[in-house]
């Protein structure tokens, strides 16, 4: 079934909470994915619990930290040309039981001798994970109207802040409670959760090509050439590239100073993710409205401006002496982070069309991925050696440099999205 949102009649959305109650479909699979996505921090929280439990150090929280995203570039890509290929519904079902399944297997790795486990377990369920994904931002933009893609973004961002707070907050509760064991149990029960809300949506473009598909190597290097032959796209993922190296580390930054430098206890990197969550969720709630009725150039540069803003408070974010201070300037840098989805999300939609969009959204992951799991492992190596002080200060460098010259790209080069988009009927 292939229908679409831009026969209706009905003015686009104004809000997240409009958009959400008129369109049903739309709602059950963010619903879907808001639950799978609160199971996931579950179970992150749990990992690095796991990792310090049984002896290892920052490098080994900076090596897992790298395998959840390594798969982002070796498999992610490959998962945008299947989602332009296969039906997008069915392969996000298939996600979702694999997914459930891999999250029950990370239980066989506790104990010391047996915490090698953890490696390959996150790279399978990362690998499975980014397929999933390419699948889903393939189709769920197809659901809502291109006047409403802010919304769509803000409201696929808004559910993981919301339940990366209830789940990091939860997550440290179950931890403190009852063991990280049961983490990993609530995760694989918001996977099933997710495949039986999935099941019941059966509209939007399911399928990329109307025709027959070239093979799996011309679909790819289709996909590289769209990317690189229109602006817009090439600009965003250069951009994404170098700000991911520092936005990586601040994650295994950030997990040393919640469990070594204040002391916060096993489920201490929850209370990190939860005044994100929450102060993320406020205020994206409150902006997306108001980023729906700016114009695409005016978006444009509150893209580089979230950059240099979560760079300045990044960089202050080992200066505090205290856990109060720090989870201040942690919630300040997500005030400044949670503008840039949505309005890098959308810029990207308009510039790309249904058949090429799951090779150019895993094109889009892919490079954030690489950068991630680079800046992870460098971060976590490079913590032991120096401390976090000065790491922080490197890594909000890499963030807010790339917004500067974000900026200056805007002013000086015509990067609005094309009339028509590559791809489009």
């Amino acid at each position: 079934m292939d229908t679409s949102p831009e026969t209706v009649t009905d003015p686009p959305a104004k809000g997240l909470v409009t958009l959400l109650k008129a369109n049903h479909d739309f709602r059950r699979l963010w619903l879907g994915n808001l639950i799978s996505v609160c199971g996931g921090w579950f179970s992150a929280v749990a990992v690095f619990a796991m990792l310090y439990e049984h002896g290892g150090a920052s490098l080994a929280a900076g090596a897992a930290l790298a395998l959840r995203y390594l798969p982002g570039l070796l498999i992610g890509p490959w998962g945008g040309v299947l989602a332009d290929r296969a039906d997008r519904r069915t392969i996000m079902l298939a996600g979702d039981g694999l997914l459930a399944v891999l999250a029950l297997t990370f239980l066989l790795a506790d104990g010391p001798d047996r915490l090698w486990l953890v490696y390959p377990l996150t790279f399978v369920s990362a690998a499975t994970g980014f397929v999933f994904q390419s699948a889903r931002g393939a189709w769920m933009p197809s659901l809502v109207r291109s006047e409403e893609y802010v919304l769509y973004s803000a409201a696929v961002q808004v559910n993981g802040l919301l339940f990366q707070a209830a789940g990091g907050l939860a997550g440290a509760g179950v931890i403190a409670l009852f063991g990280w064991r049961w983490a990993f149990v609530v995760n694989a029960l918001s996977f099933v959760a997710s495949l039986l809300l999935t099941a019941r949506v059966t509209g939007g473009a399911r399928r990329g090509a109307a025709g027959p598909a070239p093979g799996w190597a011309a679909s790819f290097r289709e996909g590289v050439r769209t990317a690189r032959r229109v602006r817009l796209i090439a600009a965003l993922l250069c951009l994404e590239a170098v700000f991911c190296l520092g936005l990586g580390g601040t994650i295994t930054a950030m997990t040393h100073l919640a469990l070594r430098v204040h002391d916060l206890g096993d489920g201490g990197t929850g209370w990190f993710y939860a005044v994100q969550g929450c102060a993320g969720a406020a205020a994206l709630l409150v902006a997306a409205p108001r980023l729906q009725r700016m114009s695409p150039e005016a978006r444009l540069s509150i893209v580089g401006l979230s950059c240099l803003g979560e760079g300045l408070c990044t960089a202050l974010l080992g200066l505090p002496g205290s856990a109060w201070g720090a989870l201040a300037l942690w919630g300040c840098a997500a005030l400044a982070d949670v503008v840039y989805g949505p309005t890098a999300i959308a810029a990207l939609l308009s510039a790309a069309g249904n058949e090429v969009r799951g090779r150019i959204m895993s094109l889009w992951s892919a490079v954030a991925t690489t950068s991630l799991a680079i800046s992870a492992l460098v971060s976590g190596a490079l913590l032991d050696a120096f401390g976090h002080r000065a790491l922080f200060v490197v890594l909000g460098a890499l963030m807010a440099i790339p917004g500067a010259a974000w900026l200056l790209a805007v002013r000086r080069w015509d990067l609005r999205p094309p009339a028509q988009a590559p791809g489009t009927p």
